[in-house]
């Protein structure tokens, strides 16, 4: 048995994760366990190792934001900037019930169109039972000021500006009269409405409003915006990418027969970078780079002046001597320890592109001018 060192295995890119589960199972098969050195990831012990980032994205897999409605009167249950999973509960109103006595004298049914200006702000529009809706006036389309809402075009119902529709059910406005004589009317979804009608006398502590939660349709990271009439809840999708697509690592110390029994036969798996015919090891900068992604060593960060200044100073911006084509040392993040030329300069941003050859392979990365120095 040799020392371990690092190795890449070349796959297809799309079947990291099949050829790590494949290699893994021949490791114990073969029982060459003592032979590679084996990781704990995220609870789940591995020989070989797939790094990956997770990245936040806003956008869906069918391309649309995942957002939330949540009126004032419900209770967030989740917690902003937090992750969800799919079907925990983000948002609970309470049901309601009557503070003091009263008498229901009124219970209107009536339809409720809600519509998003621009501006984010809403107007809602009551419409009698007896109305029919346009067919067209649904969930999510956009609507022009001057559209009339009813199918007779009745014009005390036609939308005032221009936005889109976010909102469209069925209520019941319901008129209490208190025994002090004071009139107060409610409006109540008629699907959380507890069986209420005209002429009943209701006592104080009788529920006239069921509970109602809202669940997250998807998992990921739950941002909330307020605005005048109403939070706006969005669940920001936690994708994990591959760091290195088309590559598997190892710490091997096989014999080289055995390294290439290792990955003979396993679909998916093409060779060890290096060499077609031997492995070769991983040294240098690339081995810290794959550790580092995989969370085995820490990430170095720049020294800057601005850890200097204090609260009351304003932070000076980082004057460059640098130019597009200069190959510099990055040393700062992940990518330390490499060189490469700068392909970008960005100086609103403060930011550079730097292009660094990775197995061969040139790769962008995009660092803060804090993060190269001159060779």
């Amino acid at each position: 048995m040799r020392l371990k060192k690092w190795y890449a295995i070349q796959t297809y890119a799309g079947s990291e994760l099949k050829v790590k589960e494949d290699l893994n199972e021949r490791i114990h098969k073969r029982e060459w366990e003592k032979g590679v050195e084996s990781f704990t990831i995220e609870g789940e012990e591995t020989f070989f190792l797939v790094p990956v980032e997770e990245v936040i994205t806003s956008r869906s897999r069918r391309g649309a934001g995942t957002e939330y409605r949540i009126p004032y009167d419900y209770d967030l249950v989740a917690k902003p900037n937090e992750r969800v999973q799919r079907g925990e509960v983000i948002a609970r109103k309470a049901p309601r019930h009557m503070e003091e006595d009263a008498k229901v004298t009124e219970v209107e049914a009536l339809q409720r169109v809600i519509v998003e200006m621009t501006n984010r702000n809403e107007e809602v529009y009551l419409i009698p039972a007896e109305k029919r809706i346009r067919r067209d006036i649904r969930v999510g389309e956009k609507i022009r000021n001057g559209v009339p809402l009813t199918s007779d075009s009745d014009e005390h119902y036609v939308v005032l500006n221009r936005g889109t529709i976010v909102s469209r059910d069925k209520v019941r406005r319901v008129t209490f009269v208190y025994e002090d004589g004071k009139e107060k009317s409610r409006l109540i979804p008629e699907k959380y409405l507890v069986k209420v009608r005209k002429g009943i006398n209701l006592k104080t502590g009788d529920r006239v409003e069921s509970e109602d939660q809202i669940s997250s349709r998807a998992s990921g990271l739950l941002k909330v915006k307020e605005y005048k009439d109403k939070r706006i809840v969005t669940i920001q999708r936690i994708e994990k990418r591959r760091l290195f697509p088309g590559y598997v690592f190892g710490r091997i110390g096989l014999e080289e027969e055995e390294m290439m029994a290792l990955i003979d036969g396993v679909k998916g798996a093409v060779r060890y970078v290096g060499s077609r015919y031997k492995p070769m090891p991983i040294e240098g900068p690339e081995m810290k780079l794959i550790k580092r992604k995989a969370g085995l060593l820490a990430i170095p960060t720049a020294a800057t002046a601005a850890a200097a200044t204090t609260e009351a100073s304003a932070e000076p911006r980082i004057e460059i001597d640098f130019t597009v084509g200069e190959v510099v040392e990055i040393v700062e993040g992940p990518f330390a320890d490499f060189t490469g030329s700068i392909k970008e300069i960005d100086k609103d941003a403060e930011e550079v592109t730097v292009m660094v050859k990775i197995f061969g392979r040139e790769t962008p990365v995009r660092l803060g001018f804090e993060g190269i120095e001159k060779l």
